[in-house]
C-alpha cells in the first residue's frame, strides 16, 4: 500500500488515518445508519474536539451522548433541511445508498468521501474484495471459512453486516480482510482492493442508479482503481463484464472463473480437482469440484472465487480444501428447508433478479412448484418466462405486482399452455397455495425474481416468514419427514 508503515499498530494506523483525513478538517456523516453510527463512534473516540455535523432526513435520531455527556463539538442536521449541514464541511464521509445527485444545488464544497474508501486508502493491500450483483455474500463468507481453516487471521466485513470501522481494532499488520462490496459503496471510490473478484453482473437497483449503465460502471470500480502488482478474479462469460473490463487498464494479474485464456490465469474444475493457474504458480484442490454442500453452477463459481482468493492470500491446498467440504452456505440461498407430507421446500429468497431464478430452477431439476413475484422494479422478464416455458416447472404460484406482470408476459409465451399459473395478492397466500397444490413426491422452490420491499422489510424477513408458513403447516398437520430447517 502507498508508502503505509504495516508494523505499525493499530491505534498508530488509526492516528495516521486521523492526521491525513481529519486534522484542523470539519467533517459532516452523511447517514447515519449503522455505518454512520460506527463512523462518529470512531471519530469521537479518537478525536474529541473535532467538529462534526450529522446530517440525517430522519428528524427522530435525537442528541448524542458520548460517555453519558452531551456532545458539545457535534452539531445535528435532521429533517427536512438534513443537507445544509454538508455547507461547510471539508469532508463528507457519505453512507452506501445515497445517491450524489441528491447534493446537487445544496453548496457542498468538502471533499465526497466514504467509510468504504477511507478504509481501502490504508488497508487495500490487505483486502480481497467481493462483489457481483448475486453470490458476493455466499463468496465472502466461504473465504472468510476458509482462512479461518487455515488458521490466518482474518476479518469479514462490509455489505454483509458489519461497517469496515467497526472492525479496525482487530486488523493488525497480516490480517486478511474479506470486504463484501454492494454497488453502492463501490459507486464513489477511488481505490480498488489488492485482490478483486468480480463474479456477474445483471439488471439490478434500476430504481436507485439512472441507468443500468450506471450501475455497471459503480461495480467496475473494484478493479478500475488496480495496481500491477494485484489480482482480478472475474467471469469472461458474462457479457457485462467482458464488454467493459476492455475501458480498464489497471494493469492488474487477470484470472477468469474458468480456463486460462488471453494470457490471463484460471481457476477451473477437471476431473473433479479445482486447479488454479496463475502466471507464476499452479496449485491443485483435490476433490474440491465434488465434495462440497453448495447445489447449482453459480456456486460452483463461488466456490473457485473464493478458492482462489484464499491461495492468492497465501493459504495452502489442504486447509482451502477442508474448508470447501465443510460450508454449508448461507440462509435464503437455495437453502433446503426439509420435507412435509412427501414435498420438499427450498428457501431461496435471496433470488431477487430473473437470472438468480433461472440457476435455481437449474439446481433443482426435481422442482415441481415455483413461487415468484415481489416489488415490480422494471426488470424484463421475458427470458425468465421463456425459460420456465421449457422447464420442468409445473405448478407456477404468482404475487405482489411484480408477480402479476410476470404471469401477463407468462400467457404470450408457448409452453404455459400445459402448466398451472396462479396469482395471489399476499405473500402468505401465494405460499399456502403452493403448499397445498404441490403434489407428494413434488419440490416446492421459493426463488422469486424480484424484491420483497413491498411487503418486507428484505429478502431474509421474506424468507423467514416462507419458513413460518411451512412450520405452520407442520404443526397443523404433522412433523416434517425430514431435514433439520423447519
Amino acid at each position: 500500500m502507498q508508502g503505509f508503515p504495516f508494523n505499525l499498530a493499530p491505534l498508530t494506523m488509526h492516528s495516521i488515518l486521523l492526521q491525513r483525513y481529519f486534522a484542523a478538517k470539519k467533517v459532516a456523516i452523511l447517514g447515519f445508519g449503522r455505518e454512520g453510527r460506527s463512523s462518529y463512534k470512531w471519530l469521537r473516540g479518537s478525536i474529541p474536539e473535532l467538529p462534526i455535523f450529522i446530517c440525517d432526513r430522519n428528524p427522530a435520531i435525537g442528541p448524542l451522548p458520548l460517555g453519558g455527556a452531551a456532545d458539545c463539538n457535534t452539531t445535528s442536521f435532521l429533517g427536512e433541511n438534513y443537507l445544509a449541514g454538508l455547507k461547510e464541511a471539508d469532508i463528507i464521509i457519505k453512507s452506501p445508498g445515497i445517491p450524489l445527485k441528491q447534493l446537487e444545488g445544496h453548496g457542498v464544497q468538502g471533499r465526497i468521501s466514504s467509510q468504504t474508501e477511507l478504509f481501502l486508502e490504508f488497508f487495500r493491500k490487505q483486502v480481497a474484495g467481493i462483489t457481483g450483483t448475486k453470490g458476493k455474500s455466499t463468496t465472502a463468507s466461504l473465504l472468510r471459512h476458509m482462512l479461518m481453516e487455515a488458521s490466518m487471521p482474518s476479518v469479514l466485513v462490509g455489505n454483509i453486516g458489519l461497517p469496515c470501522f467497526e472492525a479496525l481494532d482487530a486488523v493488525g499488520p497480516d490480517t486478511c480482510i474479506v470486504f463484501e462490496m454492494s454497488s453502492h459503496q463501490l459507486q464513489d471510490i477511488g481505490v480498488s482492493p489488492h485482490i478483486a473478484v468480480l463474479l456477474n453482473i445483471f439488471e439490478e437497483h434500476l430504481d436507485h442508479y439512472a441507468s443500468y449503465e450506471a450501475y455497471q460502471q459503480a461495480k467496475l470500480n473494484i478493479a478500475r482503481w488496480q495496481q500491477p502488482d494485484d489480482f482480478l478474479i472475474f467471469d469472461p462469460e458474462n457479457p457485462a463484464i467482458s464488454n467493459k473490463l476492455a475501458g480498464i487498464e489497471s494493469g492488474a494479474s487477470r484470472i477468469c472463473l474458468g480456463r486460462p485464456r488471453l494470457g490471463w490465469g484460471g481457476v477451473f474444475c477437471e476431473s473433479g480437482q479445482l486447479n488454479l493457474i496463475t502466471s507464476t504458480s499452479r496449485a491443485v484442490l483435490p476433490d474440491a469440484c465434488i465434495n462440497h454442500h453448495l447445489p447449482g453452477q453459480h456456486n460452483l463459481q463461488n466456490i473457485k472465487a473464493a478458492a482462489a482468493s484464499a491461495l492468492l492470500f497465501g493459504a495452502k491446498a489442504g486447509p482451502v480444501t477442508r474448508a470447501v467440504a465443510s460450508f454449508w452456505g448461507l440462509p435464503h440461498r437455495l437453502e433446503y428447508l426439509g420435507s412435509f407430507g412427501g414435498v420438499e421446500f427450498v428457501n431461496d429468497s435471496i433470488a431477487t433478479i430473473p437470472e438468480a431464478t433461472m440457476e435455481a430452477v437449474r439446481s433443482f431439476p426435481g422442482a415441481t412448484t415455483l413461487i415468484l413475484g415481489g416489488a415490480d422494479r422494471g426488470v424484463s422478464y421475458d427470458r425468465l418466462m421463456d425459460f420456465l416455458a421449457s422447464s420442468q416447472i409445473g405448478l407456477l404460484v404468482f404475487t405482489g405486482n411484480a408477480g402479476r406482470r410476470m404471469l401477463s408476459v407468462a400467457r404470450g409465451v408457448p409452453g404455459f399452455e400445459g402448466k398451472h399459473c396462479k396469482w395471489e395478492e399476499s405473500f402468505d397466500q401465494a405460499v399456502l397455495y403452493a403448499i397445498r397444490n404441490t403434489p407428494r413426491g413434488g419440490l416446492c422452490l421459493l426463488s422469486p425474481a424480484a424484491a420483497s420491499y413491498n411487503a418486507f422489510r428484505d429478502f431474509e424477513q421474506r424468507g423467514q416468514r416462507f419458513r413460518e408458513l411451512i412450520v405452520q403447516r407442520v404443526s397443523h398437520h404433522g412433523k416434517p419427514q425430514s431435514g433439520p430447517g423447519v
